[in-house]
């Protein structure tokens, strides 16, 4: 069965800002603003200013590094319930990447007054924050290990187990991701991610048609991305 996050949505439940007192879930209500974004649209853009916090409601959403040229690198897919800040946070109030809506998406924007508040006023969730971020930068190296140090068979076997396994949550999955977008997040170009689809398909590792997409042998995957 095809598993898609077309309509997954998101409550404060579900995310970070769980550990936002009651009075400050109050507060988050009253001054937060929902902006619902088109497939394709950026939702922000790298060197722009930063002047809010982002969560991601509903929908799905890249985050790339422009490098200038048409070549980007895809770093992760941002599911609802996600925070999106970056580096910028208490520094240069500046966007360091971009993130576009893979689909429909809606996001909830947050005041950086507002946010800074809820961290100085609550330590839990300042505590809870810093562990989220901890996080997304582990990943981050270990794609940055794998970009760096694997063949591309390698990098693109590290692709489809993160949509499977971190993303979609399933071995057959329907994916709003191009076949660029598929090669942008294996650091290689769309000629060679589309010949080693092919390689694997007919491997009989995958399947994988249009947007769709089955894994047959995730331990064969799971090799190529160990020895590749």
């Amino acid at each position: 069965m095809v598993n898609n996050t077309s309509n997954l949505s998101t409550s404060y439940t579900d995310n970070i800002l769980k550990f936002l007192s009651p009075t400050q879930l109050d507060q988050l209500e009253q001054k937060q603003y929902s902006v619902n974004f088109n497939k394709g649209e950026n939702i922000f853009k790298q060197g722009a200013p930063m002047p809010h916090i982002i969560v991601i409601k509903s929908g799905l959403a890249k985050v790339y590094l422009e490098d200038g040229t048409n070549r980007n690198i895809i770093l992760r897919i941002i599911k609802p319930g996600e925070i999106i800040g970056g580096p910028g946070f208490f520094t240069d109030y500046k966007h360091h990447f971009t993130v576009t809506a893979l689909e429909d998406t809606v996001a909830n924007y947050i005041g950086m007054d507002d946010f800074k508040s809820f961290l100085m006023n609550n330590p839990d969730f300042a505590i809870e924050l810093i562990a989220y971020l901890n996080k997304a930068h582990i990943s981050l190296y270990d794609k940055f290990k794998i970009i760096t140090h694997k063949h591309m068979n390698g990098r693109l076997a590290s692709t489809l187990v993160y949509l499977s396994d971190s993303i979609y949550n399933s071995l057959d999955f329907e994916t709003s991701l191009t076949r660029q977008d598929i090669a942008d997040m294996s650091s290689m170009t769309k000629e060679s991610a589309i010949r080693i689809l092919k390689d694997f398909k007919t491997s009989g590792i995958i399947e994988c048609t249009n947007n769709h997409f089955l894994i047959n042998d995730k331990q064969a995957l799971l090799s190529i991305l160990q020895n590749g």
